[in-house]
């Protein structure tokens, strides 16, 4: 039987998108990684968080036996790379190291956000969870957490906290604290940690939330004494320092975690594969050690548990910040 000319281009058209469409996905699939990943890294080069990044690069990168190339991209709160990677092709060339702050809290705290950390990501693996301390003047009478909540019920105003800035995870940590203890935190804003640290040891402020790293140098000289972590495991660096939940508050965990995700219809034997090589680069001796002496805890795991993480933390802040008024323009 003959068909006309045009309904056998509209046939041979047809299997050649086919074999274009099957082939392209076989080998997206099957020969992944051909050629060089691209991993953003929401931050300045030299940070801790891009060390870490580096380590984890070189290591998958000998694993699947491809380059992955580290780029920073600072800005708006890291909210640029992660937009950057949820308008990038779904093929596992491009990945970002995302936070807390760009997936669960800056959604919420930010009205115009150009992208949905739920919809347009896939999560890979989490690889690390990094809490906040805190940390008083070393000749404060605040010994404890239950010192910190009876400083603040005699306090008229509410007992001075400062962070490194309005909508951090170190903000809103002593935001879930009070609230999670029946008192007042009069939150005092920074310009940044380092600020907020000589405001505390000067005795200016009582108290602060900050990231282990920032605040360790100070306490292991002396100048400033840590009271509690707020994971659900004491600091490998501050061994001696109880968590928030030894202190009397189960469940209390609040903490910037980071963890590597694909834009949205990444296929999932490729996000299979970029678990497996994530999880085995967490048994890296040079990357735990990197991330321990950041204070922070290698975690690992399966991206079904990561996509969790991150719903029940977009849930726990989003309704924190709604409930605290807070917002970003």
């Amino acid at each position: 039987m003959k068909y006309p000319a045009r309904a056998r281009g509209v046939a041979i058209l047809a299997c050649v998108t086919c074999t274009l469409l099957f082939g392209t996905a076989a080998a997206s699939a099957g020969d992944y990684p051909d050629h060089a990943i691209r991993l953003l890294v929401p931050g300045a080069a030299g940070g801790g968080m891009d060390v870490v990044a580096r380590l984890v690069a070189n290591t998958i990168g000998e694993s699947l036996k491809q380059a992955v190339i580290v780029e920073n991209k600072p800005g708006a709160g890291g909210n640029i790379a992660v937009n950057q990677l949820a308008k990038s092709p779904p093929d596992g060339y491009t990945i970002v190291l995302g936070q807390t702050s760009q997936l669960a809290i800056n959604p919420s705290l930010y009205g115009n956000l150009p992208y949905d950390p739920i919809k347009d990501f896939i999560p890979v693996v989490l690889l690390a969870d990094a809490p906040n301390v805190v940390v008083v003047p070393t000749d404060s009478s605040i010994k404890s957490m239950a010192d910190v909540v009876t400083a603040a019920k005699n306090t008229p105003d509410g007992l001075d906290v400062t962070t490194p800035g309005i909508g951090t995870v170190s903000h809103l940590t002593a935001e879930l604290f009070a609230r999670s203890a029946g008192i007042k935190l009069r939150h005092i804003p920074s310009r940044g940690a380092n600020s907020a640290l000589i405001d505390v040891v000067a005795g200016r402020v009582p108290l602060m939330l900050s990231s282990i790293p920032t605040a360790l140098g100070l306490i292991q000289s002396g100048k400033l004494r840590a009271v509690a972590v707020s994971a659900v495991e004491r600091s490998p660096v501050l061994p001696n320092v109880p968590t928030i939940i030894e202190q009397g508050y189960p469940g209390f965990n609040a903490g910037t975690w980071y963890g590597l995700l694909v834009p949205a219809g990444t296929p999932p034997d490729i996000v299979k594969k970029l678990n497996v090589v994530g999880n085995a680069a967490l048994k890296a001796p040079a990357i735990i050690e990197r991330v321990q002496a950041e204070g922070g805890i290698v975690l690992g795991g399966s991206s079904a548990a990561f996509s969790e993480k991150l719903r029940v933390d977009n849930d726990k802040w989003s309704k924190l910040i709604k409930e605290a008024g807070l917002h970003q323009d």
